[in-house]
């Protein structure tokens, strides 16, 4: 098989970035690199599906990996994982042993996850200010990709999706379930709450966003379900709306900076300094624009407005609104001004980063640290599959009110050179309704 054919059936078997951030994977294998890294560092607190899929599906990721290695030229592969689960190393040794891929211990820091952050770290190479991996010779992919590369060349599409269910829960677990299966039924692989009025976040604590509708549907690029009461400091703060927020930025910022300071993406030399950015509250004018560019390299990671900021404010909201408005607006650092200000990596970086273990006493979420250890389901008779895909675009659905579909069979097409992906029925089943480009598909058994 060439290297086109196995693209094509990357594509046609809708692998896109299953860590969260969605991108066709058949895109990014298209270049020519020198090192693959393979992502299982999970740096979202209580999440253990990339620790599971590396148990159990070890094989399949070993074979991914090569896969890639030999389509895109690399000469380097490396595994990476936190020291916290250093004990997968004897798992992983023998057969990275034989193929010559390498692991790598990353500290128990949060977020170690970052591509920055891990490319850096592994490689001693930081991609440029708003760069990709690409720009110094890396590709990146979450270890669920690289299983699911493996499946796809065998012809097996992408279905289902592996998660951990974890916080108020009577049962974390890590389960892999079809694409589509409501988050209700999810909840109750896990035992069900433990409260009675309850948020769920989706894909993490620290970047993960707000949910109450229990009927919404696993997607591709989901890892997690976390369940807190709804009067916890961590919903409470993520659901304050931006009015809010603003308000209480513009008058209470001190400017002490340790957002700032602590930024992960700061201490490793990028041009971003919230504080300057929460400054901005108060000008107008060119004053205002200039200190608002300071957003433009911000990742998200939501270590300024949840851990760092002795006030509780929100610079995290503050430098995404602003990040929006500055690219609806083709506005920002210049590339020129961007290179020039792209400092060396902070001197007392390693003094910086932020320890899982302070993160948790921090959150107030150290009463839900428990394992979730990976367990077969039972069977789901119903499923939602949304035909959204992050990039690329919507697709269209291929199939009609009434069809019989099977598991694996394409339900969505993708309009001409378009960069999205397909979608694949998780289930035998019945398709019962289309509506808002989604497919509800029924099992013809339940």
């Amino acid at each position: 098989m060439n290297r086109e054919e196995i693209l094509n059936k990357i594509r046609q078997a809708g692998v896109v970035g299953a860590g969260g951030g969605g991108f066709p994977t058949f895109k990014k294998l298209e270049a020519t690199v020198d090192h693959i890294i393979a992502n299982g560092v999970e740096c979202e607190p209580l999440l253990y599906k990339d620790r599971e899929v590396m148990l159990q599906e070890t094989d399949k990721l070993i074979a991914g990996l090569i896969i890639i290695k030999n389509i895109t030229g690399a000469s380097k592969v490396t595994i990476a994982i936190k020291k916290k689960n250093s004990d997968l190393i004897d798992i992983l040794r023998p057969s990275a042993d034989k193929y010559g891929i390498d692991i790598f211990l990353m500290e128990n820091v949060y977020p170690a996850g970052d591509e920055y952050i891990l490319v850096y770290d592994v490689t001693g190479k930081r991609i440029p200010p708003l760069g990709i991996p690409l720009q110094v010779g890396c590709v990146v992919g979450n270890v669920e990709t690289f299983v699911n590369v493996t499946n796809a060349v065998n012809d097996i599409p992408v279905t289902e999706k592996y998660m951990t269910i974890a916080g108020a829960v009577k049962n974390p677990v890590t389960i892999k379930v079809p694409l589509g299966t409501s988050f209700g039924k999810c909840l109750e692989f896990a035992g069900g709450t433990t409260v009675d009025r309850f948020s769920i976040l989706t894909g993490g604590v620290m970047m993960g966003s707000v949910v109450n509708d229990l009927s919404l549907s696993v997607s591709k690029t989901i890892s997690g379900l976390i369940v807190l009461p709804d009067d916890h400091s961590i919903v409470v703060r993520k659901t304050t709306p931006a009015k809010v927020y603003n308000n209480i930025g513009h008058s209470a910022c001190d400017q002490c900076s340790i957002c700032t300071q602590l930024c992960p993406r700061y201490i490793l030399g990028y041009p971003i300094q919230p504080h300057l950015v929460m400054r901005s509250l108060q000008m107008t004018g060119d004053e205002k624009e200039r200190l608002s560019n300071w957003a433009q390299n911000c990742c998200e990671c939501n270590v300024c407005s949840l851990f760092a900021c002795p006030e509780k404010l929100d610079p995290k909201n503050i430098c995404t609104d602003t990040k929006r408005k500055l690219r609806k607006e083709n506005k920002g650092f210049s590339k020129t001004e961007l290179e020039s200000l792209f400092s060396d990596v902070h001197p007392v970086r390693d003094g910086r980063e932020i320890p899982i273990s302070f993160l948790y006493k921090r959150l107030g979420i150290k009463k839900y640290d428990r394992k979730a250890d990976f367990i077969k389901t039972g069977p789901v008779n119903s499923v939602k599959i949304e035909l959204k895909n992050i990039f690329g675009g919507d697709v269209a659905p291929c199939v009609n009110v009434g069809d019989v579909v099977t598991k694996g069979q394409i339900i969505s097409q993708v309009n001409g050179n378009a960069l999205a992906t397909p979608f694949h029925s998780s289930i035998d089943g019945t398709v019962k309704e289309i509506v808002n480009n989604s497919i509800i598909i029924t099992s013809n058994n339940s």
